[in-house]
């Protein structure tokens, strides 16, 4: 369980550093007052430079034509424009729950989020939300468990219709069980999801969702794989 933990949790953090490094272009000043922005490609110490350009443009110069060369944060991402319509996403998605840790001895059950829930307040950075419930049934029991959680979102994009994302989330959530036509549910506890997972914006309003998430609440882990659709929020 602990491992989980820690390989979700070390996908969330190399989310976010990758979303504010890739964030970040070549900047290069000219002592005749040009600037250009773009990726070095190949640099020879004291000979020259390769900087390829937004346009795929390949400009070599030479480094006593150059008066410094920084890294800047990219103002406007004209490769990834599509990405920069819409800021957020609400939709539903639905897969498989796979119990770790001390749940391990559980069969596999099956995962719902009613809301799967998205905004950016920066290219990179925003809030995330998730109404969940996991189910699972052996020997004519049913066991279930839900929450309602929020957090921090980390996105970056990876082409002009795709996002790579990360969350981390905190909220309350409950057991619930059934047997015999007779049912319970338990006080409410404290629940986490730590997730990793893609974001495809297949038209201007339409994306589709594919997440792994580590979700825990007392003694109950599970690995949820899940595949969703979501309206895209302006």
């Amino acid at each position: 369980m602990k491992k989980s933990t820690l390989l979700l949790f070390t996908l969330l953090v190399s989310a976010v550093v990758f979303a504010q490094q890739n964030n970040l272009t070549d900047v290069v000043y000219l002592k005749n007052g040009s600037i250009l922005r773009g990726i070095i490609i190949e640099q020879i110490p004291n000979e020259s430079i390769k900087l390829q350009t937004a346009d795929n443009n390949i400009l070599v110069y030479k480094t006593d034509e150059i008066e410094r060369i920084t890294k800047e944060p990219v103002s406007n991402r004209n490769n990834f424009r599509n990405n920069d319509e819409r800021k957020g996403f609400i939709g539903l998605s639905l897969g498989a729950a796979f119990p770790v840790g001390d749940a391990s001895g559980m069969p596999i059950g099956a995962t719902l989020s009613l809301i799967d829930f998205g905004y950016l307040f920066t290219q990179n950075i925003g809030i995330a939300g998730k109404w969940f419930g996991n189910g699972h049934a052996e020997n004519g029991v049913s066991f279930g468990v839900g929450g309602l959680m929020a957090g921090f979102l980390a996105s970056t994009p990876i082409s002009p219709k795709a996002n790579f994302e990360g969350r981390g989330l905190i909220g309350l959530g409950t057991f619930t069980a059934e047997y015999a036509g007779k049912s319970a549910s338990s006080d409410a506890y404290f629940a986490y999801d730590l997730g990793v997972g893609g974001r495809i914006n297949t038209s201007n309003k339409v994306s589709l969702l594919i997440n792994a998430d580590y979700i825990g609440m007392s003694d109950y882990n599970s690995v949820n794989v899940t595949f969703g659709v979501a309206f895209r929020l302006r």
